[in-house]
């Protein structure tokens, strides 16, 4: 027994001592020498250099730290810079008894202030692609059949991290800075906690949670997801599991979001919008196999809701994305508003005498008909109430398909006791492209519309009528313009409109001209109106009307003749108003002078001018009437009251305008009227002046 225990002291002081020595010689030792090594090692796995400036440290213990400062990884051949990877430190703490065994169990890993550069060359090939420049050796080959076993890892720390990712396909940088970030497990089949605080375009974004194990997520094994993001005012859930995390298959996920203003996400893009909310979301998003679903949508913007599925199939040649959305109430105004600062901004007017700057409205750059061959797709929308510009539409509808390159837009819907369908269709599957509008409009109710949102100050009654069937033929969208046939008709019956509110009908530019030719459009009266009328052809792009555009309220007809031209973008076109009936002036009077209205110019930017034939007309007139005493002023207000259109809104529809013809007793007396020699007398009998 005795003999024993001295065995076995023995063998304990033997091991202790090996121990003291192995540390004492491990202490000892510059592992500087190994740098050399290192770097070739990597080289041989990556084909990239592996530089270490730093020294190279070792503590030894029970957990033994390497520590080395100064690490940086070459970039690819074609990158933008020299580096992929720099790292200020390095460090890594492993665990003694499992090296004994060769096996590698790492504690804890930290980097600290590394900066990382992921970037994709114009064919889209990532600077993380890495591999070995020369082929391997035979013996290399026998080596690395059997796959290397991946160290354990309990904790990755990172600080003060610097991400930036360069699209060279689109020629779009982002950039990501980490205060810090962590992922760690008590042990490889704990779940692995995950804790990230950054910022990204100034905004501060924190991520935690847990996304399955250590060991689940080395060996590709099902995972379950719980995070929590907070951005920008936002927080977006996600919850569930992934069969095949690094495949992407097996998706059972539900996600929610919520958020006070949902628009300030729009900030980490770098852009700036108005407030957008509250906002709430929920769905699930399933699949795999390269086909995935959105389903169970369900999303709350201020009193807007829409709900439904959205699918994706891209395991084909050619993508296919199925949607089928619907609202209860969808108001444009909840989900496009427009930014406090937009709305209260004053709009910036070019110096005086300084001449606006004319901007093409339809861009001449080709159209991307293969975007409409990447994709073929079916939406569908449905809304039983859609408010749009204070304009309610109910029963509306829009169906979409987009297949190989044919796309087909059908909207409809019931407005104010009338109906409106049609379609567009564009068709890129050769080019120019082929544009096809066919829409109509029937008994559309724009006050009894409006009167659904509460607005009664700017329009009532006005059915409306409304016939577009034009087609054109382009490869750009200045081309479809240039090249625009057809017709193009808005009827709008009896109503009344309130002047001083026709913006909606097109902004600064029809509030000029109504205030021009209207008395009430000053005063901000309510103008009775028996019709408008738009009834123009277009050929070529360009539409030369006569008389097309017709306006007659309860005190003054207006017609409108002049030219359109899309193809240059121009238009020229006088507005003429003439009193109507007994109740107008003779003379030059406010109707006189409104005749002289013309717009001309870019159509981005036209103005309001004096017409100079009509202005040179009138300034004859005060002549010859002082030359005449008075009598010609006389003499061309009968003229031009006999040659007056009684009905400019028939005229414009191409219809026949009659005058009411003279009463029996008129008739009766003119014809027991002397004929005069005189041409002033014969004018004065016609008012029983002359005896």
């Amino acid at each position: 027994m005795g003999r024993l225990k001295l065995i076995l002291g023995g063998l304990v002081v033997l091991v202790v001592g090996v121990i003291v020595a192995g540390i004492a010689i491990l202490k000892s030792t510059d592992f500087n020498q190994y740098k050399g090594e290192i770097t070739e090692q990597a080289k041989a796995a990556t084909g990239r250099d592996l530089v270490i400036n730093g020294d190279l440290q070792l503590d030894i213990s029970l957990s033994p730290k390497v520590r080395v400062s100064g690490v940086s990884l070459s970039n690819a051949e074609w990158g933008s810079a020299p580096n992929m990877v720099k790292i200020k430190s390095f460090a890594a703490e492993m665990k003694l008894m499992p090296l004994l065994f060769g096996d590698i169990h790492i504690v804890e890993v930290a980097l600290i202030e590394p900066e990382i550069l992921l970037e994709t060359n114009k064919d889209g090939k990532g600077n993380w692609e890495m591999g070995p420049k020369e082929a391997k050796t035979e013996e290399q080959s026998a080596s690395s059949s059997d796959p290397a076993k991946l160290p354990a890892v309990n904790k990755v720390r990172i600080e003060k991290a610097r991400f930036i990712y360069k699209d060279g396909v689109k020629g779009e940088t982002t950039s990501i800075v980490i205060d810090m970030m962590e992922a760690s497990a008590d042990d490889l089949d704990d779940p692995l906690n995950v804790l990230f605080k950054g910022s990204f375009n100034d905004h501060v974004v924190e991520l935690a949670g847990q996304v399955g194990t250590p060991e689940g997520l080395m060996n590709n094994a099902p995972i379950d997801l719980d995070l929590i993001l907070k951005a920008a005012g936002a927080e977006v859930k996600i919850t569930g599991n992934i069969q095949e995390p690094t495949k992407g298959n097996g998706l059972n996920l539900a996600l929610s979001a919520k958020s006070d203003n949902i628009a300030r996400l729009a900030e980490l893009a770098g852009s700036h919008v108005g407030k957008v909310g509250p906002f709430e979301m929920a769905a699930t998003v399933s699949g795999g196999q390269m086909k995935y679903k959105a389903g169970g949508l369900n999303i709350k913007i201020g009193g807007s809701d829409l709900s439904g599925d959205i699918t994706a199939d891209l395991s084909g040649k050619i993508p296919q994305i199925d949607v089928a959305l619907s609202s209860k109430l969808l108001n444009t105004k909840d989900v496009t508003p427009q930014s406090s600062e937009q709305a209260s901004a004053e709009p910036q007017k070019p110096a005086e005498g300084t001449p606006a700057k004319a901007e093409k409205l339809f861009p001449s750059d080709p159209l991307v008909l293969d975007g409409l061959k990447a994709a073929n797709a079916n939406v569908a929308y449905k809304a039983e109430t859609l408010i749009a510009n204070d304009f309610t539409l109910t029963e509306f509808s829009k169906k979409v398909t987009l297949k190989n390159g044919l796309l087909n837009v059908q909207p409809a819907f019931a407005m104010g006791g009338g109906v409106f369908d049609g379609q567009v269709t564009l068709d890129g599957r050769n080019s120019p492209a082929k544009l096809k509008i066919d829409l109509t409009g029937k008994d559309l109710g724009l006050g009894n519309s409006l009167k659904e949102t509460g607005v009664t100050d700017l329009i009532h009654e006005g059915k409306t009528q409304i016939r577009f069937d034009l087609n054109a033929t382009g490869t750009s969208v200045a081309g479809l313009m240039a090249s625009l046939q057809g017709k193009t008709l808005i009827n709008v019956g009896e109503g009344k409109i309130k002047s001083s509110k026709v913006n909606f009908l097109g902004g600064d530019l029809i509030t000029g001209v109504f205030e021009n030719i209207l008395p009430s459009a000053k005063e901000g009266e309510f103008t009775p109106f028996s019709c408008m009328i738009v009834n123009l052809d277009f050929n070529k792009g360009v539409s030369k009307f006569d008389k097309k555009i017709a306006l007659q309220t309860n005190v003054m007809n207006v017609a409108s003749s002049g030219e359109i031209d899309l193809a240059n973008e121009t238009l020229d076109v006088g507005v003429k108003p003439e009193p109507r009936g007994d109740t107008a002036d003779l003379g030059i009077n406010v109707g006189g002078l409104a005749s002289m209205v013309r717009v001309s110019g870019p159509l981005s930017n036209p103005g309001i001018g004096i017409d100079a034939f009509e202005t040179a007309k009138a300034a004859m007139g005060v002549g010859a009437a002082i030359a005449t005493g008075g009598m010609s002023i006389l003499f061309s207000s009968l003229t031009d009251k006999a040659l007056a259109d009684s009905d400019p809104c028939a005229t414009a529809l191409g219809k026949k305008s009659t005058s009411a013809a003279p009463s029996a007793t008129e008739n009766t007396t003119q014809e027991k009227q002397p004929a005069s020699d005189n041409p002033i007398g014969g004018l004065l009998n016609l008012f029983g002046k002359s005896k």
